[in-house]
């Protein structure tokens, strides 16, 4: 008996192993099925392509981008996080859209500023730099505590669609020790510039808004605010300015939803 099992054993196993290779194969040759409105199927290695993509967006900080494969993908918003205890920015805000002129609001610790202001750099992808503004103190600058400031930055649109704002602490010594900058990615605006129409103004801190003049609000993210990157804002029929509804948009938006409350679910 003993000289029949083991090579019925044998055999058992060469075909269980044989099947496992068979299926990896396969599935390794096997197209990417795609979902409708989710753009499955497209290979993403970070948050920009997956949130580009229309998977799901966890509102947390820094935002956080889930693939149905599970892999999940951080926004990069720079070093704000650690650099919260000496300077915060109000407005933009990390990976906004930004269009000239910028105005520019936050509150920085004292020691940040010198004779009451401090410069603030906006560099292109590649680090070139575009402009320079001053932030100007509010209020009494001479203090260890935070201080409100205020800038206005003009700028001429670059070719590349993304970019650094650097927050410099103004440092006269010029010794590198005491030399600190807070880095903020942004993202030019130009093509929300091309989508507003009629008067129009694509706003909002996600540039989720479509109104008559700029508007500041506060910054938490829906993963339907990724559904107006393509919408167009214009003069509706009521005379007021608002995102035109189409059928793409609208099914967008319910599918930006669905998968929200799918996340929620898990």
């Amino acid at each position: 008996m003993k000289q029949i099992f083991i090579p019925i054993g044998i055999i058992a196993l060469v075909a269980i192993v044989a099947g496992g290779a068979l299926y990896f194969y396969q599935q390794q040759q096997a197209p990417t099925v795609e979902e409708p409105g989710n753009n499955n199927g497209v290979a993403v290695s970070n948050f920009a392509e997956c949130e580009a993509a229309g998977y799901p967006i966890m509102e947390s900080f820094p935002r956080q981008c889930r693939t149905p494969q599970g892999q999940n993908f951080t926004e990069d918003i720079g070093n704000e996080m650690e650099k919260t205890d000496l300077i915060r920015v109000n407005n933009p805000r990390p990976n906004q859209e930004i269009a000239s002129p910028l105005m520019i609001e936050g509150e920085a610790r004292g020691t940040w500023y010198f004779e009451a202001s401090f410069p603030i750099r906006l560099l292109d992808e590649e680090g070139n730099e575009l402009a320079v503004a001053i932030a100007q103190a509010q209020d009494e600058w001479m203090t260890e505590e935070f201080v409100p400031f205020k800038a206005t930055l003009e700028f001429d649109t670059p070719e590349t669609s993304v970019g650094t704002l650097v927050f410099q602490k103004d440092n006269p010594s010029g010794l590198p020790e005491h030399d600190d900058e807070l880095l903020m990615p942004i993202r030019f605006g130009e093509a929300r510039l091309s989508r507003a129409q009629d008067g129009c103004v694509i706003t909002g801190c996600s540039g989720q808004v479509c109104a008559d003049e700029e508007q500041i609000t506060t910054c938490e993210f829906r993963p339907e605010y990724a559904c107006y990157n393509s919408a167009v804002c214009a003069r509706q029929t009521s005379g007021q300015c608002g995102w035109t509804q189409t059928a793409e948009l609208t099914q967008c938006i319910e599918n930006a939803k669905g998968s929200a409350q799918q996340l929620q679910e898990e």
